[in-house]
């Protein structure tokens, strides 16, 4: 469900969306709502990577947080030119350990899909 969200804007400001909007052919209003979910995606980009830069999460963690791909996320970083703290031996071995998890528990629970989707066919 959505609602409508309204908002007042000068005369310049409107006849530049509708500019926009002619040159992009769409819709004024689907315009300002990918302008809107653009501008969310980079606040959160943006949010997230400060935990990333402070080392409060690791890469994968801020895209998840950031609702992102991972890839999304790396080329926030690069973009951005931040860099996460410099981790310790100990702490780089527990950070691929965490990841090799994660990476299993990704796999399984794509394994348990695709047999649930396998099993709905044949019924």
């Amino acid at each position: 469900m959505s609602d409508v969200v309204s908002t007042r804007l000068d005369e310049k400001e409107i006849e530049e969306l509708n500019q926009i909007s002619k040159k992009e052919r769409i819709d004024r209003s689907s315009l300002i709502r990918k302008f809107l979910l653009t501008q969310i995606e980079e606040y959160r980009l943006k949010e997230v990577s400060e935990k990333y830069r402070k080392g409060l999460a690791s890469l994968a963690e801020a895209a998840v947080l950031a609702k992102v791909s991972i890839y999304k996320m790396m080329e926030y970083v690069e973009r951005e030119k931040i860099q996460a703290p410099p981790l310790s031996n100990s702490e780089m071995e527990a950070e691929l350990e965490r990841s090799k998890n994660y990476s299993k528990r990704k796999i399984f629970n794509n394994f348990i899909l695709l047999q649930r989707l396998v099993m709905d066919i044949g019924n």
